[in-house]
C-alpha cells in the first residue's frame, strides 16, 4: 500500500499535467482563432471599354470617374494621348464621355455610351461609391485643378448628375473614402503642389458643406485612401502616395490612420513587400472583409525619378550633349517595363503585409478600384508612360482559414 506522501505527490503531478495540457489546448485554440484569413483571388472577365461614338479605337483613359450603382458600372471622363507620346510633344486630351457597363440577365457584360456627358472634360478626381450613387470629387480640366463635386446616379441605366458643395480648395489626384454617411478626402494636388489637406462631408447634412479636419502629417498626392476597421472602430487609411519637395519626387511607403473618435493621425505601418518598405504611388486599393486592405500594382517611382533627373539635366545642357541625353530618355520611356503587378494585402488588426497574387498582363495605375456586387473592378488606366489601356480587370475575393 502506497504511503500518503507518495499518493499526494502523484496527485499534485497529475493535476499539474492536466493544467499544462489545458494551457496548451487553450493556446492552440487561440492560435487558430487569431490566425489570419487567407485571401484567394479569382479573375473575372470583363469586356474592354468601348470606343467613343464616332471613334474606331478606345485608347484607354487615365484618371476616369469610376464606380458602380445598382446593375451598372460607370467610367467617364479621363485623359489620354491620342496622337503622340507626351515627351515627343503629344498634348493630353481630356474627355467628357460617359460609359456604362451592364450585367445582363444572361450573365453577360455589355458597354454602352450614355447620351449624357460630363459638364466639362475632366480627369483625376477622387471617387467614392455611396448608397445614392457615385461621387466625383475635384479633379482637373485642361488648365488647372477644379473643386467641383458631383453625385452620379445610374441604377436604372439613365445617368443623373447632381452638384454638391465644392471643395474648399480646387484639388486633383486626391483620395476619398466613406464611413457611414460621411465622405473623407485626403491629400491631392492643388495649384501649389501636393497638399496635406483633409476634409469631410456629411451626406445627411449637405447644407454644412465641407469640414476642415486635422491635416495629414505629410503632404501627398496619388495615395490610396480607404476606410476599414481597426481593433475598435472604422478608420481612414492613407497608403503610399508621393510628393515633390526637391528635384525628384519622394515615393512614400507610409500607412497613416485617422481615428475619427479622437480626430488624430497615427503611423500604422510601412507598405512592406519582400520584407522591406515599398514606395507606392498611383496604384489602386480597396477594403476587403472586416480588416483587410488590398493594394493592386502601383508605381514604385524608379523610372519616374530617373525621368525627373533627366529632365533637370536636359535644362542644363545643349547641342550634341542634349540630343544624346534626350535619346537616352526616349529609349528609357519607350522601353518602360510597366508598373508593379504585385497584389498586396494589409491586415489592419495584425498590422502585417502579405503578397497574395499578381495582376495578369499589364498593370494599370491612375484609375480607381471599386466593388460592384461583390466583384472588384479596375477599369482602364495608364500602363506605361503616356500609354493607356482599354482593359477592365476584375477579381472575386474569397477567404480561407
Amino acid at each position: 500500500m502506497s504511503s500518503p506522501s507518495i499518493c499526494s505527490s502523484f496527485s499534485r503531478k497529475s493535476n499539474l499535467l492536466l493544467i499544462l495540457f489545458a494551457m496548451v489546448a487553450v493556446s492552440q485554440n487561440a492560435c487558430v482563432s487569431t490566425s489570419p484569413e487567407k485571401l484567394i483571388l479569382k479573375n473575372v472577365e470583363f469586356p474592354a471599354l468601348m470606343p467613343a461614338l464616332g471613334d474606331s479605337v478606345q485608347p484607354g483613359l487615365a484618371g476616369p470617374i469610376a464606380g458602380a450603382h445598382g446593375n451598372f458600372a460607370l467610367v467617364a471622363g479621363g485623359a489620354n494621348f491620342e496622337n503622340e507620346l507626351p515627351w515627343k510633344g503629344g498634348k493630353k486630351k481630356y474627355h467628357d464621355e460617359i460609359f456604362l457597363m451592364e450585367k445582363t440577365e444572361s450573365g453577360n457584360y455589355l458597354w454602352k455610351q450614355s447620351s449624357e456627358r460630363l459638364p466639362f472634360a475632366m480627369a483625376y478626381p477622387a471617387c467614392v461609391t455611396v448608397e445614392q450613387g457615385l461621387i466625383s470629387i475635384g479633379g482637373e480640366d485642361f488648365d488647372s485643378p477644379v473643386n467641383d463635386v458631383f453625385l452620379f446616379s445610374f441604377r436604372d441605366g439613365n445617368v443623373k448628375r447632381k452638384s454638391l458643395a465644392g471643395l474648399p480648395v480646387a484639388t486633383s489626384s486626391a483620395g476619398a473614402a466613406r464611413i457611414d454617411s460621411t465622405i473623407f478626402v485626403a491629400g491631392g494636388l492643388t495649384s501649389e503642389g501636393a497638399t496635406s489637406a483633409f476634409y469631410s462631408f456629411d451626406l445627411n447634412q449637405p447644407e454644412k458643406g465641407w469640414r476642415i479636419l486635422p491635416e495629414l502629417p505629410v503632404a501627398l498626392s496619388h495615395a490610396v485612401v480607404v476606410s476599414q476597421n481597426d481593433s475598435t472602430e472604422a478608420c481612414i487609411y492613407v497608403l503610399g502616395g508621393r510628393n515633390k519637395t526637391s528635384e525628384v519626387s519622394t515615393f512614400l511607403s507610409s500607412v497613416w490612420k485617422y481615428t475619427p473618435s479622437i480626430q488624430k493621425w497615427s503611423l500604422e505601418s510601412d507598405i512592406i513587400s519582400d520584407g522591406k518598405p515599398l514606395g507606392f504611388s498611383a496604384g489602386t486599393g480597396i477594403a476587403v472583409g472586416s480588416h483587410h486592405i488590398v493594394l493592386f500594382g502601383g508605381d514604385p517611382g524608379i523610372f519616374f525619378n530617373r525621368t525627373e533627373r533627366m529632365n533637370a539635366a536636359l535644362e542644363k545642357v545643349s547641342g550634341e550633349e542634349k540630343q544624346k541625353l534626350w535619346n537616352e530618355k526616349d529609349a528609357m520611356l519607350t522601353n518602360h517595363p510597366g508598373f508593379s503587378k504585385d497584389i498586396l494585402a494589409f491586415n489592419t488588426l495584425l498590422k502585417s503585409w502579405e503578397k497574395i497574387d499578381q495582376i495578369i498582363g499589364e498593370s494599370p495605375v491612375t484609375t480607381t478600384a471599386f466593388s460592384w456586387n461583390g466583384t472588384i473592378v479596375i477599369p482602364s488606366g495608364e500602363v506605361r508612360p503616356g500609354i493607356r489601356t482599354s482593359k477592365v480587370i476584375g477579381f472575386d475575393i474569397q477567404f480561407e482559414k
